[in-house]
């Protein structure tokens, strides 16, 4: 579609131009029709039996005259131009076997941009300029995450740790993991798509941080790495497993981008711990041995928070219950919502052209209504539709028809013939179908294209529809769909992780405390999304939340890994606490910060649904820290009282 706009009505002499241009297009290699305000004609006469057309050899000032007897028809069909006489709209079909899209949208803008009257604007857009326009953005955002992503772990380990041998121990092995999940969706044949995208940068900074773990370990323990290994290893490999299954649980999804969203992350989890861990332990063979003076950076708000959450304990877990159930309410009260143009870049051209499509013709994308051979059922419902969408946003038959001359009568063979052979398929595909085709801009793109989907769909339905489809029927019902799906998926991911790692611990008793400590930091960023996104459950966001459950709960594996073992070698609950804090506590303050660096890149990133990703997951990550450091303790010092 070739959206062309003036700051002022259209004069002859620019349509005369424009007209020229949609012949130049016809001509183009690859294009095999076009539509335009130039192809209407009026009824047919005895002095022009195929009809006159709207504009004439000549287009002189009274065109808007004849442009109005047209409309005057009320066939309900498009006329291709603004009621303001402002726009006008040019669709251009291509042959997919002659050309490729990319290289028809550049012949199809040279064509007008070089003939375009000054002062006109040209807009393309069309569901095949929209898919083009997101993969050329996600190839230039792929390359900047994972370079800039890597250089801000690099950076943050630095500034961190302040120790040269532990970057490259936590940086070298963390890049070889995330590289191993390049390669492995290139093996997978798997295309770039938005959420394959971030999973490299996600990966790699997780690998960071489990490295960081395993770095601080082997610098303030022994030096050995075969300490270290036996110490921090089982930790690290159950937290790989949970978030590679808080991945897998995405799997229930029949919706081919996600399940393959899914299958690589949760493939990629495995393979980039695999492979940084074999990393880190080589290079520490020659990096390794113990640090003469110990960072201590983190140390003190991880023992500022646990000794908070140890002295008031019970005041803490009370807050701790009401603020989840607060933030559960807030979270089911969000609102279900799928919108394409987020997956094209801010600022592009082609969501401004999709704006404008919807803003003059109607909308990009066509929302069709079949009817079996019933031909009076056809009409009425057409009728219906003109007057829920309104005159020139509906093409059918029956508007052909009134065109014709029949009123409500159906056309014959004769009377088809009258019209483009590609213009009847369009409504008659074939001898029993009767098709009625609606332009609609996207379903959920605002709170009035919602409404006004829903008014559409509503009454085609209530009309007796045989058959209600097409890309607004698609993004609206499956985009809903989804939503439902990978919501299941996390709940699947948050009870089937907790019960894992209970089963890890051996005390299926934990799994009530692994829930309220890991389910309050998803529930605080599920709430948010009425403060950052307008309350919009979008896929994307429950995407967010499933994965930032799996990699929340590794600082809790780690702090009660911690405490077990100190409680093991017969320490009490106090002095376990103090070990746990004192140990993990300082890597998972450390941690989050450096994962909060290497994934404050998705925040530049030009698609919303990045950003958003992002910015859920370390929004989580925090809450988590201190759900770990604060409410945790609080709930491990309960326990041991009322084991007294």
């Amino acid at each position: 579609m070739a959206h062309i706009s003036s700051p002022e009505p259209f004069s002859p002499d620019d349509l005369s131009r424009l007209r020229n241009i949609a012949l130049d297009l016809e001509f183009a290699d690859g294009v095999t029709a076009v539509a335009s305000p130039f192809i209407l004609r009026l009824p047919p006469s005895e002095d022009a039996p195929s009809g006159r057309p709207v504009f004439g050899a000549t287009i002189g000032s009274d065109y808007r005259e004849d442009l109005a007897a047209f409309r005057a028809l009320e066939t309900g069909l498009p006329t291709y131009i603004a009621d303001q006489g402002r726009a006008i709209l040019v669709t251009v079909s291509v042959d997919a076997d002659a050309t490729t899209v990319p290289q028809a949208r550049d012949r199809i803008e040279s064509t007008i941009v070089g003939a375009l009257p000054e002062g006109m604007t040209l807009q393309l857009t069309g569901e095949d300029i929209i898919s083009i326009a997101v993969v050329e953005g996600l190839t230039n955002d792929l390359f900047r995450l994972n370079a800039v992503g890597a250089l801000l772990v690099a950076l943050s380990a630095m500034v961190l740790l302040r120790d040269l041998r532990m970057t490259v121990l936590i940086v070298v092995p963390a890049f070889g993991g995330a590289a191993s999940v390049l390669a492995l969706s290139v093996w997978l044949g798997y295309p770039i798509t938005m959420l394959t995208n971030v999973i490299p940068i996600l990966l790699l900074v997780l690998g960071g941080a489990n490295c960081l773990h395993l770095a601080r370990h082997l610098r303030h323990g022994s030096g050995k790495v075969e300490e270290t290994l036996r110490e921090i290893g089982p930790a690290s490999a159950l937290t790989a497993i949970t978030t590679s299954l808080a991945f897998a649980s995405i799997m229930i999804t029949e919706n081919t981008q996600v399940r393959e969203f899914a299958i690589l992350g949760a493939m990629g989890t495995l393979l980039a711990f695999a492979i940084s861990l074999v990393s880190f332990s080589l290079m520490a063979l020659v990096l390794g041995g113990r640090s003469v003076k110990p960072s201590q950076a983190g140390t003190g708000l991880a023992r500022w928070l646990t000794g908070i959450g140890t002295t008031h304990a019970r005041l803490v877990v009370v807050g701790a219950l009401a603020l989840l159930v607060l933030a559960g309410y807030g979270f089911i009260k969000t609102t279900p919502w799928v919108v394409l143009d987020d997956n094209l870049p801010r600022g592009s051209e082609v969501r401004a052209a999709n704006a404008a499509v919807a803003r003059d013709f109607s909308g990009v994308f066509q929302m069709i209504v079949e009817v079996d051979g019933d031909w009076s059922r056809t009409v009425e419902l057409a009728e219906t539709l003109v007057d829920v969408a309104g005159p020139e946003a509906v093409l059918s038959e029956p508007g052909l028809a009134r065109w014709r001359g029949l009123g409500r009568g159906e056309p014959q063979a004769d009377d088809l013939d009258t019209f483009p052979p590609a213009l009847v398929n369009m409504v008659r595909p074939d001898e029993e179908t009767h098709r009625i085709l609606i332009s609609l801009a996207e379903p959920m793109s605002d709170d009035a294209a919602l409404s006004r989907y829903r008014r559409v769909h509503d009454a085609a339905v209530a009309g007796g529809a045989d058959r209600v489809f097409g890309t607004p029927v698609l993004m609206h019902e499956e985009g809903l769909s989804l939503i439902a799906e990978l919501t299941r998926s996390l709940v699947i991911a948050s009870l089937g992780a907790s019960l894992f790692v209970a089963f890890a611990f051996r005390s299926l008793r934990i799994i009530p405390l692994l829930l309220i400590v890991n389910v309050l930091p998803l529930m605080l960023a599920g709430a948010s999304l009425h403060i950052i996104a307008g309350g919009k459950l979008t896929p994307t966001a429950v995407l967010g939340l499933t994965i930032a459950f799996g990699i929340a709960i590794d600082d809790t594996i780690h702090f009660l890994g911690r405490f077990d073992r100190s409680r093991a070698r017969g320490a009490g609950t106090e002095r376990s606490l103090q070990f746990a804090t004192s140990s993990a506590g300082q890597s998972m303050v450390l941690t989050t910060l450096l994962l909060t660096g290497g994934l404050a890149v998705t925040l530049t990133s030009g698609f919303l649904p990045i950003w958003l990703f992002g910015g859920l997951i370390v929004a989580i990550l925090w809450a988590a820290l201190v759900a770990d450091l604060l409410v945790l303790p609080a709930l491990l010092s309960l326990r041991r009282n009322g084991a007294e």
